[in-house]
């Protein structure tokens, strides 16, 4: 049983009424550790009409192929659906050769950087991957992210180019009004290497809103060693990991499966003296709202096993709109709505209501105000700087008109396009 969030489970029974048997299925993929009772789901619903084609879609679209296979593997007997796990294997190769690059890429960049003097965490990636399920190539890969410290990015940076990685965004020239700007009220610099390509963060906080940090914890988090091959990388320490997972996931709207899976798998590892910490932890900081969600999420979604843990207070509205815009984001569009397609309006206002306080919410404001692509299209001098607030409505629509033409065209157009059987 997962920890006691003061929300009410869904029984398989509803569960089964309330989801897609395609979508019961990927969930029932998404188990970690994969228990009897997990097979046993899997085994009924394979053994139903299901239509393949889509449930490839939304194991795709989720990012947890590589999970979904290998519980597969692990349940289906024999020839029995062979057909099926054949073609998840044929991708499967591919992204674990992705995560293996990154991997021995990860390693490449954490030892040139501490080799110069300074402080690196990996964030996410393969060290969860070797984390929570025991394997590097279980989660599906996406950018390799870092953490240093800010005082060190530009150090860090001149590191990351002689490792032949360029910064692709920002890509304008940041002048000093820029530049103050950004590091403000963003977290991260984006850097691709061509010869290796490899997508990379470099964040120097872990959220863009700083009133999520306390002051007091501004400072580089507490990090510990993760054995990646016959490497060492590290990460945030487990309690400080697990928040941030809960904090990262709230803040984008949980619009995978892949994160409520990495919380899932660490549940497992750990113990009601882990959760109290990590309670604990978060009362400190204000984020307790974010953890009640994750583990709600959990519940509603996998029913994971783990500690029984009652967390303090009562149930919070933040935390309720946190599970209410996971089970849009995770549901629309028959399970499948592209992430680079959530709703912006939506997840702005979304965003602006996680936190109640003038100083939360100025900083969303003032960050969606100005928009740094913009800086590329319109090359303001400094003195000019606060134009770039003006010029934010057109550049808006300059970019959002042709997306909103296609929507109109496939909502004119739209039937469904999977059937259950």
């Amino acid at each position: 049983m997962t920890p006691s969030t003061n929300s009410e489970n869904l029984s398989e029974f509803d569960r089964a009424r309330r989801f897609a048997p395609e979508f019961q299925l990927a969930l029932a993929c998404t188990h970690w550790p994969l228990r009897s009772q997990h097979r046993a789901e899997i085994c009924r619903l394979v053994s139903e009409p299901v239509n393949w084609k889509w449930f490839k879609e939304i194991i795709d679209r989720n990012q947890i192929l590589p999970l979904a296979y290998h519980n597969l593997q692990d349940t289906l007997p024999g020839a029995h659906h062979s057909e099926i796990v054949r073609a998840l294997r044929d991708a499967v190769i591919g992204l674990t050769g992705q995560s293996m690059s990154q991997a021995a890429e990860l390693v490449r960049i954490t030892e040139s950087v501490r080799s110069a003097g300074f402080e690196i965490a990996a964030l996410k990636g393969v060290s969860l991957s070797v984390l929570a399920y025991g394997n590097l190539a279980m989660r599906s890969p996406g950018d390799i992210d870092v953490l240093v410290s800010g005082a060190h990015v530009f150090d860090v940076e001149r590191v990351l180019k002689g490792l032949g990685y360029n910064r692709a965004d920002p890509r304008a020239e940041l002048t000093p009004r820029r530049l103050n700007h950004y590091l403000r009220y963003y977290k991260h610099f984006t850097y691709f290497c061509e010869e290796k390509a490899a997508p990379l963060e470099l964040h120097w906080r872990l959220f863009h809103n700083i009133p999520l940090l306390k002051e007091a914890d501004a400072k580089f988090p507490p990090t510990m060693p993760v054995e990646v091959g016959s490497n060492i990388v590290y990460t945030l320490s487990r309690n400080e990991l697990f928040l941030y997972l809960c904090v990262h996931g709230s803040v984008h709207g949980w619009p995978i499966l892949k994160w409520l899976a990495d919380i899932g798998a660490l549940l497992s590892l750990m113990t009601t003296a882990d959760i109290a910490d990590v309670a604990e932890l978060a009362t400190r900081r204000g984020l307790l709202a974010e953890v009640r969600a994750a583990l709600s999420l959990v519940d509603l979604f996998l029913t994971v096993e783990g500690p029984t843990f009652e967390l303090p207070g009562e149930a919070q509205p933040v935390a309720e709109r946190i599970v209410e815009m996971a089970q849009r984001l995770l549901t629309a569009q028959d399970y499948c709505l592209e992430v680079q397609r959530l709703p912006r309006l939506a997840m702005f206002l979304y965003d602006l209501r996680l936190r109640s306080s003038w100083r939360y919410r100025s900083e969303d404001i003032r960050r969606a105000l100005v928009h740094p692509p913009d800086w590329d299209r319109l090359n303001l001098p400094d003195a000019l700087f606060p134009l770039y607030a003006a010029v934010r409505p057109v550049s808006w629509l300059l970019r959002h008109l042709p997306r909103l033409s296609r929507r109109h065209t496939a909502v004119d157009n739209s039937s469904r396009p999977f059937s259950s059987s």
